[in-house]
């Protein structure tokens, strides 16, 4: 008998390794505890956002200039599905390890800035953002990047 699952790993690193493991415990644990998941759950989760983090990261790196025009002009690169920008919230809320896993994977720490684009809505950063996630070598869990794009709040709230 072969058991499948329904949604596949990419294989790559291990996105644990991208930060410390008091770090990564802390920031699961909370998540965990916020959404009411299994602490299973919460570290695959914790994996994923760790990715798109790295993958904002690598490319503000690679071309500073390089990412998709938002209304206002500036340039943004990546985009959180779902449950990716659930995971997003909870870190905002323990701001100490969310600033350290930052500082390690970024050099800096990562704002989140709500907003909705016709390219998220059309399909466009989510391939954009699928793109870059591929490119920075971490396995990827499809359970966490099936679905469109998504904006937590209102379109365009002032900032």
């Amino acid at each position: 008998m072969t058991v499948t699952t329904a949604m596949p790993v990419q294989t790559g690193k291990d996105p644990q390794s991208l930060v410390d493991p008091e770090t990564f415990d802390k920031l699961a644990r909370f998540f965990a505890a916020r959404q009411e998941v299994s602490q299973h759950y919460a570290e695959r989760a914790l994996g994923q956002f760790l990715i798109f983090l790295k993958a904002h990261a690598d490319g503000l790196r690679n071309d500073p200039a390089f990412g998709m025009l938002l209304p206002t002009g500036e340039s943004y690169r990546v985009v959180p599905t779902a449950p990716i920008d659930a995971v997003w919230h909870a870190c905002l809320q323990n701001t100490e390890p969310y600033a350290a896993a930052c500082d390690a994977i970024a050099g800096d720490f990562v704002h989140h800035r709500p907003i909705l684009t016709e390219a998220m809505q059309n399909g466009t950063a989510k391939q954009y953002t699928m793109k870059a996630l591929a490119e920075t070598g971490y396995a990827i869990d499809m359970e966490f990047w099936d679905g469109e794009a998504e904006s937590c709040c209102p379109p365009n709230p002032g900032v």
